[in-house]
């Protein structure tokens, strides 16, 4: 749920800044697993000598053209998203509107997700959590994007809401059994809890992110294919450590029917004892 506030130079066309604004979205979609409908941006336009800046400080040599982006964000993506975040920002700009990369300047700012409230009164959990009830009672069926944001989300923003909401009763997690919070899991409310106990309850991990190994889930048929790489702290130590995993997730007529966790079992086990 980002926000971004622009501030540039005052002056440019409409064009302008709608590419701009295009370019800022576009490389939160790609890179940070943002909801495509999340669009929510100010652009600040200042006078000649209402932008102070230096015009070589670790970077430039900047120009007239300098922008700053300052982007509120309810959950941290990690170092290396957000890396790939500003090359594609800047890659992005340097196609349309013809901004040079010395000239971006970005700022990311951490609050939680309480802290947004979009409409109403309600705060952004709240209103989460209101359009899974909603959903409730949706269709069984989903588009392959969908399906595939769902993914995106459970995994590049932590946010399992969705995928929760699509899961059929018939749906069955697999998790090896070598693992200490192994086994089968059924339907979406054991899919939930079994998330809730890594993530949420701390059982096993002190800490624990995921982030897309390659930055997005890849479509193959019949299945889904989501790399992973985890960097978690057990609870006995303060030492992190990252795994690389993979989960697939099996689809058939427009819905999830199950889903398996490829682990490095052995250093997953060693972690959690």
């Amino acid at each position: 749920m980002p926000f971004v506030s622009i501030s540039l130079a005052r002056g440019k066309s409409a064009e302008y800044l709608e590419a701009v604004s295009f370019a800022v979205h576009e490389a939160l979609v790609q890179e940070l697993g943002m909801n495509p409908e999340d669009r929510f941006q100010l652009i600040d336009q200042h006078e000649p000598g209402e932008m102070i800046f230096s015009r070589d400080f670790r970077g430039g040599p900047r120009s007239d053209d300098f922008i700053v982006f300052t982007i509120t964000e309810g959950i941290d993506s990690g170092a290396e998203a957000k890396q790939r975040f500003y090359q594609t920002l800047v890659n992005l700009l340097q196609k349309d509107p013809g901004v040079r990369g010395e000239d971006v300047f970005v700022m990311i700012h951490l609050t939680p997700p309480a802290n947004f409230s979009f409409a109403s009164g309600v705060s952004a959990p709240e209103a989460v959590a209101g359009e899974a009830r909603a959903r409730a009672g949706a269709p069984s069926t989903f588009t392959r994007p969908e399906l595939i944001d769902a993914v995106t989300e459970l995994f590049a923003a932590g946010d399992r809401t969705r995928i929760v909401s699509m899961l059929p009763e018939t749906f069955v997690l697999k998790i090896p059994e070598t693992l200490p919070y192994g086994g089968s899991f059924q339907g979406p409310g054991e899919f939930d809890r079994f998330f809730q106990r890594i993530v949420e309850n701390q059982d096993y991990w002190s800490f624990f992110r995921t982030e897309l190994a390659l930055g997005r889930v890849l479509d193959a048929g019949t299945h889904l294919v989501a790399p992973l790489r985890v960097t978690a702290r057990p609870k006995s130590s303060e030492t992190s450590i990252t795994i690389e995993n993979l989960w697939l997730f099996e689809i058939a007529d427009g819905n999830f029917v199950r889903a398996q966790l490829y682990a490095d079992t052995a250093a997953a086990r060693n972690l959690g004892s």
